[in-house]
C-alpha cells in the first residue's frame, strides 16, 4: 500500500474557516484536563511585636512567606516540538547551552496557538552563570498547520564544540496525510475523543 499523493496533497487547499470552527467546538466539548504546575509565590506580611522593656512598645515587623498554589494552563498541547544546541567553551568561554520548545496549543477560547520557550543557560567552569528564560505566543500559520501533516525530521550534528538536536522542521519526504490540515484535524479529533 502506498502512501499519500504528494501532488494531491501539493493541489488541496487549506480550510481555515473549518479548522477554526473546528478547534472552537473541541475547546467547548473537550473533558481532556488542562495541565496544572506547582508555583510558589513570594508574599510579604507584617507583623505586630513587641519591644523594648518590659515588652511595653510595640513596632511593625515585615517577613517573607512562600504560598505554594496551583496554576492551571489555559490551554492544551496538541504536539510538541524542540530544537537545543550546545557550545563547549574554549579557554576562558563559557559554555553554552541553547533550548527552544515548540508547543502547537488549542486555547480554551478556541485558538490555535504555536507558544516557543526559550531558554539559554551559560556555565562558567561548570557552575551556572546566567539563566534566560523567554515564552511568546502566536497565532498558528499556514506553515504551522502544514507541520501536522508530516513526520518530524530528527537531526542531530555534532561537530567540534557544537552539537545540534532537533525535531523541529518537517521531513518532506514523509507526508502522513493526503489533504493540507488533515493532520492539526485529527490531532484536535484526539484531544475531542478522549
Amino acid at each position: 500500500m502506498s502512501g499519500p499523493s504528494r501532488a494531491a496533497y501539493e493541489r488541496s487547499e487549506l480550510d481555515w474557516n473549518r479548522l477554526r470552527r473546528y478547534a472552537e467546538k473541541v475547546a467547548r466539548e473537550t473533558r481532556v484536563p488542562r495541565r496544572t504546575r506547582q508555583v510558589v509565590e513570594r508574599s510579604e506580611r507584617t507583623r505586630q511585636v513587641r519591644s523594648g522593656l518590659f515588652g511595653l512598645f510595640t513596632r511593625q515587623e515585615t517577613y517573607t512567606v512562600d504560598v505554594p498554589r496551583t496554576e492551571t494552563d489555559d490551554f492544551w498541547v496538541l504536539q510538541s516540538r524542540s530544537w537545543h544546541k550546545k557550545e563547549r567553551g574554549q579557554g576562558n568561554q563559557a559554555d553554552e547551552d541553547e533550548t527552544a520548545l515548540y508547543d502547537y496549543c488549542l486555547t480554551v477560547k478556541g485558538g490555535l496557538v504555536v507558544r516557543v520557550t526559550s531558554e539559554t543557560d551559560c556555565f562558567f567552569k561548570g557552575a551556572l552563570t546566567f539563566s534566560d528564560r523567554t515564552t511568546s505566543e502566536n497565532p498558528m500559520t499556514v506553515d504551522d498547520v502544514t507541520l501536522f501533516d508530516f513526520e518530524a525530521e530528527r537531526y542531530y550534528r555534532e561537530k567540534g564544540r557544537f552539537t545540534i538536536e532537533t525535531d523541529r522542521d518537517p521531513d518532506h519526504k514523509r507526508l502522513k496525510h493526503h489533504a493540507k490540515g488533515v493532520g492539526l484535524s485529527l490531532a484536535l479529533k484526539r484531544l475531542h475523543q478522549r
